[in-house]
């Protein structure tokens, strides 16, 4: 088998095949395999900026290397971007064409050859066209649906080429619902490439637990049922809610036990939701005095430690007049006694005032 010289569109979701050395894109061979069908075989593509000849390969006969010549590649940095909710998410996309041959080039008019731009959303089953544009073709951009914006142009108009290009999708102030697949294609004529971008949209979560900040009972008696609230987070998936105790007189860190549960999501309008997990914790002991009950919740638009609220515990009769109790009882004591006085003293003006008028 000869050596064939192939055209070949490249749509790649990351930017390494840009970068010096080789990358690999695994991909299908399909030949005539006689009587009218076809063979399918997998394959591996290896892209390389040199032109040089492809390294040896013992385990493959030489005979069947397809020498391919890369025309339009569509490639997107950010091929998973996470934008919180609110924020403006900008969809990155580049382009380069490079004419196959130098004949193939000079036949062409000078310049970049026109070209269009579709993106495309994808979710849950349903597909919307955002943007369908032939720059350079037919007049202006058109308006780019939900208040997108696409720069779309090439970046520079060498005569013969090669040419790159820019297509950047910008979303302001996104929502919930703008969250999916977008599919980018890049349109040239008798050439198409395309490549694919997940957004997700996160919000973190807010943490609160009650009562707080301390929390009171007696020995043998159980503490009073504890609140976390979680509240406008999005995904609703991926949360997680942990209950732990630290200190006591082994100082250390345990699972915190007792009886727990969540309650079900409520949704706002802006599409977060909220939830609340309970724990009653079971009766103490004079060992727990100045413990912390800790409510710690994980979720995928937090760092790895996640986010903590605590309360620490009081156990009733164990804990003496502190420094801070002792000025405040000393202010009490002073504000009383200036009380006292005072009205001592408008006792005393009155009945002065009284005999005076009798006189």
């Amino acid at each position: 088998m000869k050596p064939v010289s192939l055209l070949l569109a490249v749509a790649l979701g990351t930017a390494t095949v840009v970068s010096a050395g080789p990358a690999v894109i695994e991909c299908w061979f399909v030949e005539d395999a006689g009587g009218g069908r076809l063979s399918k075989k997998p394959s591996a593509l290896l892209l390389r900026q040199s032109s040089e000849s492809p390294p040896p390969r013992p385990d493959l006969d030489p005979e069947r290397y397809l020498k391919v010549h890369a025309v339009l590649t569509v490639l997107t940095h950010t091929p998973t971007p996470r934008i919180r909710m609110g924020q403006d998410a900008l969809l990155d996309l580049s382009f380069a064409y490079t004419p196959p041959t130098p004949k193939a080039a000079t036949s062409l008019a000078p310049g970049p050859p026109p070209f269009g731009l579709e993106w495309r959303r994808q979710h849950l089953g349903k597909g919307h066209l955002m943007l369908a544009a032939t720059p350079g073709l037919s007049g202006p951009m058109p308006a780019a649906r939900e208040g997108a914006v696409a720069f779309a142009g090439w970046d520079d108009d060498e005569p013969f080429g090669p040419w790159t290009g820019n297509g950047t999708f910008w979303l302001p102030a996104v929502e919930p619902f703008q969250e999916g697949t977008y599919l980018a294609t890049v349109h040239l004529p008798y050439l198409q490439g395309q490549t694919t971008l997940e957004l997700a949209v996160q919000k973190p979560p807010k943490v609160t637990l009650t009562p707080a900040p301390l929390i009171w009972a007696a020995p043998g008696e159980a503490p009073p049922e504890l609140l976390c609230l979680v509240s406008h987070f999005y995904p609703s998936e991926g949360l997680e809610v942990e209950w732990e105790l630290w200190g006591g007189q082994e100082g250390r860190f345990q699972k915190a036990e007792g009886q727990r549960w969540l309650s079900a999501l409520s949704h706002h309008s802006d599409g977060s939701v909220s939830l609340s997990a309970h724990l009653q914790p079971p009766p103490v002991t004079t060992g727990q005095h100045g413990t912390r009950y800790v409510c710690r919740v994980h979720h995928p638009s937090l760092p790895a430690l996640g986010r903590r609220a605590e309360v620490t515990l009081q156990v009733a009769g164990l804990s003496g007049p502190s420094l801070e109790d002792g000025v405040g009882l000393f202010l009490s004591a002073f504000l009383l006694l200036g009380l006292v006085n005072v009205l001592g003293w408008a006792a005393a003006y009155l009945a002065t005032s009284k005999d005076s008028v009798e006189k």
